[in-house]
């Protein structure tokens, strides 16, 4: 059977476009997608009010949710807090857990946290897949049952898209989709540029695709977006969906 995924990012309530978000809840109730995969920064600065908005968005939408932090979704303000219970708030309004799994009769989709509380670095976006995350993705991975379609949401990017080829990737992005080619994982979905991308990165069917911002109005250069895939016969299609000004349109084919 075929399934319907959207796959968002970058909501970033708190700095969000109102009439964006209108026509985005009527967009995909009107699909009807079997599963909406969120791969992170559901708000801008991780304040209260906006998980609170964000949530009451992506609430009254049509389908199930797996949702993934991103680097936005940690308190830049309260340094404490971050530094000692950085997903406080994130399991107060969003869920207890940052890495969550979702599987049906076709598909499996394993959330990976890739945002850090901080580094040795000023820049503390940047984001990382650990020795620790990943063996437990692998351990989640291994722990599915044949046969099904394999999906993994993160926020940061493991291939660097055609518009910003010179994009900082996260920290070990290769050997993470080595041993997601491993476990047979056919689609990563990723955020964190505002810039969509859709292509094959190995032999045997791994698809990177990231998806632009989906309703927030800090843009790089690109109209608000997102991804809907349809899985059917082991395959994906990916099709982007871009904001025109007034509604939702695929985005033409590359030249």
């Amino acid at each position: 059977m075929t399934r319907r995924v959207a796959h968002l990012s970058d909501l970033h309530f708190g700095a969000e476009d109102p009439k964006v978000v209108a026509s985005f809840a009527q967009e995909l109730a009107d699909w009807a997608p079997d599963l909406i995969a969120i791969s992170g920064d559901l708000t801008q600065g991780a304040r209260h009010e906006e998980f609170i908005a964000a949530m009451a968005f992506l609430e009254g939408l049509p389908a199930p949710r797996l949702i993934v932090p991103g680097n936005h979704d940690m308190s830049p303000y309260n340094l404490m807090e971050r530094f000692t219970d950085p997903y406080r708030r994130w399991r107060r309004h969003v869920q207890e857990v940052t890495e969550p799994v979702f599987e049906d009769a076709e598909i499996a989709v394993v959330g990976m946290n890739t945002a850090r509380r901080a580094g040795l670095y000023l820049n503390w976006a940047r984001g990382r897949v650990s020795g620790t995350r990943l063996a437990a993705a692998e351990g989640r991975l291994a722990a599915l049952p044949p046969g099904l379609f394999r999906i993994v949401v993160a926020h940061h990017p493991f291939l660097a898209p055609e518009l910003k080829p010179g994009a900082r990737l996260v920290g070990n992005a290769e050997p993470a989709l080595a041993a997601f080619a491993r476990h047979d994982v056919r689609l990563v979905l990723t955020g964190h540029l505002h810039l969509g991308d859709v292509r094959p990165v190995r032999e045997g069917g791994l698809v990177v695709a990231q998806a632009g911002s989906a309703t927030s109005h800090r843009l790089r250069g690109t109209p608000n977006a997102y991804n809907r895939i349809l899985v059917e016969d082991g395959r994906a299609r990916v099709t982007p969906r871009q904001w025109h000004g007034e509604g939702w349109e695929d985005l033409p084919p590359a030249k």
